[in-house]
């Protein structure tokens, strides 16, 4: 086991705090690519969101706090699909990757991807992460330094995996259905999203999914059964349905379509309203 200095530990111990504290997904990614580089030193990187749908493999929203723009816009443009690395996104599980650990210096050094992408910025050596909880995909890091300032270390990379596990479930708990990309080019969760739900609603039809009834409901959320009954109307009215099997029935779909891109899930709701 890597063994870590009391610093050391006092950082990552700061760098997961602030993890579990901030829900805005967009400060929460620059604010970790700022406070990892005090304990993974690096020379660019960025911080996006991802999903899989069937067997492709989607990234969105990228983060970075030193990356040029045009360098950025280029990578998921014209690269990413001839990255090195790009074979270790297609997985469902967190991990880590040090491309050293994977690639040969002379196939690295004969890519297109370093020849175009990477040597022009002075990049060499890289690691990353893949974020990801219960088989659902939710983005990733990548770090990269030049042949000047070294390789990354076996402690850097147990630094990560440490940290790479806190994003993760931070990302299934608010998100425990997955990100996807919207016609916006926003990111939410998608089921909130999709029907405009508020987070006390999107509480409410969970326990109406658990099966309990409007009393249970005001218990577990602290709540006045007049409030429950109000929730549940402005639901049924955002999902233009009348019951709570027809509830159960969205959720469902939406849980069997959860592969599915936003716009595909509401011209399949569409459809289904018009047939109804």
């Amino acid at each position: 086991m890597t063994a870590l200095t009391d610093e050391q530990w006092k950082k990552i111990n700061d760098i997961v705090l602030a993890i579990y504290s901030e829900n805005d997904i967009y400060k929460l990614r620059e604010d970790f690519l700022t406070s990892v580089n005090s304990i993974i030193p690096h020379d660019r990187s960025f911080f996006d969101l991802g999903y899989k749908k069937n067997s492709k493999v989607v990234f969105f929203d990228p983060v970075s706090c030193n990356m040029d723009k045009g360098f950025l816009d280029s990578y998921y443009n014209d690269y990413e699909s001839v990255d090195i690395m790009y074979w270790f996104f297609s997985q469902n599980q967190n991990d880590v990757y040090r491309e050293s650990d994977y690639v040969t210096n002379a196939l690295r050094d004969t890519s297109t991807f370093y020849c175009e992408w990477l040597l022009p910025q002075g990049l060499q050596c890289s690691m990353g992460s893949r974020i990801a909880y219960n088989d659902i995909l939710y983005g990733s890091v990548n770090l990269w330094r030049s042949l000047e300032h070294g390789d990354f270390t076996d402690e850097e990379l147990y630094i990560l995996r440490i940290l790479n596990k806190h994003l993760s479930l931070h990302f299934y708990i608010k998100y425990p259905h997955g990100i996807m990309k919207n016609s916006e080019n926003d990111y939410a969760d998608t089921f909130i999203n999709l029907y405009h739900l508020t987070d006390r609603e999107y509480e409410v039809v969970n326990l109406i999914c658990h099966g309990m009834p409007i009393k249970d409901i005001s218990k577990s959320l602290f709540i006045s059964e007049n409030t429950v009954k109000k929730h549940t109307h402005n639901i049924f009215n955002k999902m233009k349905i009348s019951s709570r099997s027809q509830l159960i029935k969205l959720v469902y779909d939406y849980i069997s379509y959860k592969g599915d891109t936003l716009t595909e899930i509401k011209n399949k709701d569409a459809s289904q309203s018009a047939n109804d």
